[in-house]
């Protein structure tokens, strides 16, 4: 009996520590599956945390990528930062040591190849500009700093670009006025800014072209080192308006994109003025897109995107992103203005916020019972710029314009980490 009670006791024994281990392994299995959400829980935290929301590559529509909220070096190294600075700014620039090109804006080209110098008013401003004290005091500082001291010289009236095109008279005596600047003046670069308002013709189309080529060689015999660079509309990258892409290239060391303007003083309802994304859902058109055919067309190191220093202001029906706007009311607004705005903000009532699909900021306020919108740039809106910069890996900025961030450092702190 004692052994039949032996055997028995060993058996229940063993049956409980079957039982004890089976509910070691639950536990264990528990643990394990607790710890492993856990984990995918955290990883979940910290991608929600370190990324925005993923955005379509603008080189591959099959893959994607994110814009961190930490800086993202550039492949190639550092960016060019080239600055305009209007003449009518000139004395409330400050020159940022992240400025690495600097463009005294601007010389006036007129029908017959001269330079302006004068105005029914009087002395024309831009060339009355540049043999002023502040801009030679600007044109040491940027030497002191390693930095480019460029020229931009303009054509804005139609009848003066197609003239001026048509002519090789003209052309050769803007060479030789453009020589006389050169001797006299601290310059080691020339931008052309040449803009038609209308549709131009294939032959004005291959005239520019024609003159580039001729500015080229001109400059390249002339002087050791002088850079030549040409600012375009952003819709140029579709070869619509005045400028052959390819066929401008090969002539020129970068290429400023325009891509600012998307909406005016003039439009009819506010919208931001650089979208980077939106433009096939909400708008014309977005940075994005005409990007990716510029960078098909060109060497991507010479490539400049603009970066706006401004916002346009209207009075509007509403407070809403794309409220309508009422005619002949917008206006530039620095950022100095918009500063100023938020200072006041308990008193104008200002509503600051973020339109997702253009990656920009815009305000409201009421003054005097109306109610006015701005879109601008700020710190984010310009990082998320700079990275897209980077992650093309494209030449540099170049921002319109010097002065109209007044004393702030909050966009050239961004400029500084990103670039």
């Amino acid at each position: 009996m004692l052994k039949k009670f032996m055997h028995s006791f060993a058996a229940r024994e063993e049956k409980k520590q079957q039982h004890l281990s089976y509910d070691r392994m639950i536990f264990l299995i528990k643990w394990a599956v607790s710890i492993f959400l856990i984990f995918i829980l955290t990883v979940s935290v910290s991608l929600w945390w370190f990324y925005d929301m993923p955005l379509t590559s603008p080189i591959n529509p099959l893959t994607t990528f994110h814009f961190l909220q930490e800086a993202q070096v550039s492949p190639t190294g550092k960016k060019i930062v080239y600055g305009y600075l209007p003449y009518w700014n000139m004395k409330k620039a400050t020159i940022q040591p992240e400025l690495t090109h600097l463009s005294y804006f601007s010389l006036t080209i007129l029908g017959d190849g001269s330079l302006q110098t004068q105005t029914k008013d009087g002395g024309e401003p831009g060339y009355a500009g540049l043999s002023s004290e502040v801009f030679l005091e600007l044109s040491n500082k940027m030497k002191a700093q390693n930095g480019a001291m460029e020229l931009t010289l303009t054509q804005f009236n139609g009848d003066d670009i197609a003239n001026f095109l048509a002519s090789q008279a003209a052309q050769d005596r803007l060479l030789t006025a453009l020589d006389d600047v050169i001797i006299a003046y601290p310059v080691n670069g020339i931008n052309i800014d040449i803009e038609l308002g209308g549709s131009p013709t294939l032959t004005m189309r291959n005239n520019l072209t024609a003159f580039m080529k001729k500015l080229r060689e001109h400059l390249n015999t002339r002087y050791d080192k002088v850079n030549l660079s040409i600012a375009m509309y952003a819709g140029a990258s579709k070869n619509n308006g005045l400028w052959d892409v390819p066929g401008i290239e090969p002539y020129v060391d970068y290429i400023i994109i325009m891509a600012y303007d998307f909406h005016r003083s003039s439009s009819p309802q506010a919208g931001p003025i650089a979208p980077l994304f939106g433009g096939r859902e909400f708008w014309d058109s977005d940075i994005n897109q005409h990007l990716q055919d510029f960078v098909t067309q060109v060497p991507r190191q010479k490539l400049l995107l603009g970066i706006p220093f401004y916002g346009y202001e209207w009075k509007t029906t509403s407070r809403e992103a794309q409220s309508h706007t009422f005619p002949d009311t917008g206006s530039t607004a620095s950022i100095s203005r918009v500063q100023d705005l938020l200072r006041r903000k308990d008193e104008l009532k200002v509503e600051e916020r973020w339109n997702e699909e253009a990656l920009s900021p815009y305000l409201s306020y009421e003054e005097n019972g109306e109610i006015y919108v701005i879109y601008y740039e700020n710190s984010r809106s310009i990082s998320y710029k700079l990275d897209y910069v980077n992650q093309l890996d494209i030449g540099g900025i170049a921002i319109w314009a010097l002065g109209y961030e007044g004393d702030s450092r909050e966009l050239w702190d961004v400029i500084n980490r990103k670039l």
